[in-house]
């Protein structure tokens, strides 16, 4: 199973997924494709906006993504959104894969 967490601290976000889907083959497994390329294409897109300045922390292993960035501008709070929208509805969508973290 999935697991993520957005938290919020003042000035600064933290995104933290782990872990693998199970929902079939690697290879195969789209709940784990989903879910990967959101955070990538999240990290990519702060990073094609050069707004790399922003990232404080970036991991990106297998089964595993952390992104903690400053919110100092609203382009930054919306793509992190963008993120959690993303990430809530795959959650909606496969509850058995993919489940927030409290």
């Amino acid at each position: 199973m999935i697991t993520y967490k957005i938290i919020n601290k003042g000035n600064e976000s933290t995104v933290e997924v782990k872990g693998h889907a199970g929902y079939d083959d690697s290879g195969k497994d789209i709940v784990c494709a989903a879910v990967s390329t959101a955070c990538i294409m999240t990290a990519n897109l702060i990073d094609k906006l050069d707004l790399r300045y922003n990232i404080l922390d970036l991991v990106c292993d297998e089964g595993y993504f952390r992104l903690q960035v400053k919110k100092d501008n609203s382009v930054i709070s919306s793509i992190i959104d963008n993120l959690n929208e993303s990430l809530d509805s795959l959650q909606k969508e496969y509850p058995k894969y993919i489940k927030i973290k409290n």
